[in-house]
């Protein structure tokens, strides 16, 4: 009987041990997240990503962009910040989904508190670089995303 109980024990702290995800599946699980978010066209589910993935210190950091297009006609260059909040943050994910709405993960890296994930879309390539915090629950921190056309 002893023997029995003890086994049970051990089995249930090896399964706990085993359950337990490592710091890199979180941050992956988090982009994978972000992917699906972004194929999603409802901005509460985009808000709900937002207040329930990243820091507050990054919903509070406005956010830049830089879209630069060249042709034959020449070279443009198109800046905007969006807000520091959620809204703003929201409103991000509006440029993403019509960028990024039929997007695949080409591939996604861990290293250290940061992810890279490449989405492709199209004719659109997309690198994702994910930040995160250094303490549980991993929360998003920091995010670039460099997006390429028609090199494919």
């Amino acid at each position: 009987m002893k023997r029995t109980i003890a086994f049970l024990v051990f089995s249930l702290l090896w399964l706990g041990v085993r359950a337990q995800e490592t710091k890199e599946q979180i941050m992956e699980k988090r982009a994978r997240e972000m992917h699906r978010v972004i194929k999603l066209s409802d901005q509460a589910q985009w808000k709900k990503f937002v207040a329930e993935n990243y820091t507050q210190a990054f919903i509070d950091r406005p956010m830049k962009s830089q879209v630069s297009k060249s042709d034959n006609s020449g070279a443009t260059t198109e800046k905007k910040e969006t807000l520091g909040n959620a809204e703003g943050k929201a409103s991000m994910f509006q440029r993403l989904h019509n960028d990024f709405g039929d997007s695949k993960i080409s591939s996604i890296k861990s290293n250290g508190d940061k992810v890279e994930m490449v989405l492709s879309a199209g004719d659109l390539s997309g690198t994702f670089n994910l930040k995160f915090s250094t303490a549980k629950p991993y929360l998003i921190d920091g995010l670039g995303i460099q997006v390429e056309a028609g090199n494919r």
